[in-house]
């Protein structure tokens, strides 16, 4: 089934907590970033919505990047995942993540939706002419390095950092 990218929205209020639910009983890493939690009240989602516009139009502390927050959704309109897309890398980008983040929801995984989103960003990022696409992985995640080789990525370097004790691999995508 093919996988569209679309802006977050109220419409999937619902789908979202379910989402979240899901993540959270599945005690799996959440990602991209911007997923955190089920919302109460549909004030709050859309106060997050409105939060994840300021981020994308640069309204945002300037040590972040401003970044393009996705909602990953099927032909049917059904909710499985999400991504980012940072605009631009700050000193912390550069040194860690990069410009793509995605993540699946667990009873979505492993029907080649990751590499779906992946290349639904590549393609975001080819609009905002980001010809080098920055992108990191917990070296434990055996299937995501799987989808960012798949998508072209060629490994620079494996690092880590203090706040995080699992090593990171980066890789470079030429977007061209």
């Amino acid at each position: 089934m093919k996988i569209y990218l679309v802006k977050p929205d109220l419409m999937y209020f619902e789908q979202y907590n379910e989402m979240m639910e899901e993540w959270i009983n599945s005690n799996t890493q959440i990602a991209p970033w911007f997923l955190e939690r089920p919302f109460q009240t549909i004030a709050e989602f859309a106060q997050f919505i409105r939060m994840l516009n300021d981020i994308e139009h640069g309204i945002v502390d300037k040590k972040f990047a401003s970044s393009t927050s996705y909602f990953a959704i099927d032909e049917n309109d059904n909710l499985i995942g999400a991504g980012s897309l940072r605009h631009y890398l700050t000193e912390d980008g550069l040194h860690s993540w990069g410009h793509t983040g995605y993540g699946v929801r667990p009873s979505e995984r492993k029907k080649g939706y990751a590499t779906q989103i992946e290349k639904c960003l590549l393609e975001e990022a080819k609009k905002r002419h980001i010809r080098r696409v920055l992108v990191g992985v917990h070296e434990s995640n055996t299937g995501s390095i799987r989808v960012i080789e798949k998508c072209g990525g060629r490994l620079e370097n494996i690092v880590s950092f203090e706040e995080d004790p699992i090593l990171i691999r980066r890789y470079w995508i030429d977007n061209r």
